[in-house]
């Protein structure tokens, strides 16, 4: 059996991930596994090197055969306290009532609170109420888990805020004019004892000095930053854990909800994932690559669906692939995570059209 264990970010600055938009002035609230597995392959290839690297996870991943993966990991998603996030559930499940007028309060939640997110993927009755919305109305959690969450209350909005999006402005010069020009950049800021979770499983046949690795590049991550703006001090964070924290799942479900990006490996996979009854987004991920010698390249765009997707077939074999998005005249492959995190999603919970 793999070893399912959880780590928590405490952020020592603001964060930014970068997200669609118009330049940097927006930034994901989250950490999508690509990203997370990204960062911690280039700072593993750093501390240990490359061919540490290929030995310890990539060949495993590319070569190793069904099973032989060293672990595999969600998004990094939201916590406060003892209450954690989980991305909601794409679609509309029956099993979830709404009343008149709540539909696009409905629309606008982005993040359900653990019980929510157990009771809606277990196909128990959940009734929506918009009073519970937090955060800008973007958090959906329980009535009993709003009163405990009442401590991070603002005093200027009087709303609960676990984390805020901030635009900044900066000014940058011209090198020949020395010309100012403002531009804009998104942050995230998270209150204190608030962060991002993210759960990992990890292969037992890999042993213990898998993990110890692991954790050794996650906390020198904490102190080199992750996502944009690290020179700038932004994505500096301390680790807590690992915990032994469950996750919800139905055994032999006909449908998932992933808890990380996923990359279909063909078209019949492809197939497989949008059968009836799939309700997914679909999300453009790009970047640039990190490695010294083609930090100037951007890597090749992949469409992958999005986290809190609503995916049909088994969760076994898991869905997904890690992805070469190598650019043509980058002298090495260049791997983009997108493998499944699979919670099962009782029939009752089905989505409905």
């Amino acid at each position: 059996m793999p070893r399912l264990v959880t780590y928590w970010l405490r952020f020592r600055s603001p964060l930014h991930i970068g997200e669609r938009g118009v330049g940097l002035e927006v930034s994901r609230t989250h950490i999508p596994a690509d990203t997370l597995f990204g960062a911690i392959c280039s700072l593993w290839r750093e501390l240990y090197g490359a061919a540490a690297l290929h030995r310890d996870v990539l060949d495993w991943f590319t070569e190793g055969g069904p099973d032989a993966e060293p672990f595999f990991l969600t998004s990094a998603f939201p916590y406060a306290g003892d209450v954690r996030f989980f991305p909601k559930p794409l679609g509309r499940l029956p099993n979830v009532a709404l009343a008149d007028g709540d539909e696009k309060a409905f629309k606008r939640v982005r993040f359900v609170s653990e019980r929510i997110f157990t009771a809606t993927v277990m196909g128990g009755p959940v009734a929506f109420q918009k009073q519970n919305c937090i955060n800008g109305g973007i958090a959906w959690v329980t009535e009993e888990e709003k009163d405990r969450l009442a401590r991070w209350t603002d005093d200027m909005s009087g709303d609960i805020a676990l984390w805020k999006v901030a635009v900044v402005p900066r000014v940058t010069l011209d090198r020949l004019t020395a010309a100012s020009e403002i531009w804009h950049f998104g942050e995230v800021l998270f209150a204190h004892e608030a962060g991002l979770w993210f759960a990992i499983e990890f292969n037992r046949e890999h042993g213990e000095e898998l993990m110890r690795r692991f954790e050794a590049v996650l906390r020198a991550l904490g102190d080199t930053g992750i996502g944009g703006e690290r020179g700038a001090g932004c994505g500096l964070f301390d680790v807590d854990g690992p915990t032994d924290e469950a996750l919800p799942h139905v055994s032999e479900a006909s449908r998932f909800v992933t808890l990380s990006p996923v990359c279909p490996k063909d078209v019949v996979e492809l197939e497989r994932l949008t059968g009836d009854g799939a309700a997914y987004e679909l999300m453009p991920r790009r970047g640039w690559v990190t490695s010294p010698e083609a930090g100037n390249l951007r890597r090749k765009m992949v469409w992958m669906f999005a986290e809190g997707s609503v995916l049909t077939g088994p969760s076994v074999p898991r869905a997904g692939c890690l992805v070469n998005v190598k650019p043509d005249v980058c002298p090495h492959d260049v791997w983009r995570y997108g493998f499944s995190f699979p919670v099962g999603l009782a029939t009752t919970a089905g989505y409905s059209s």
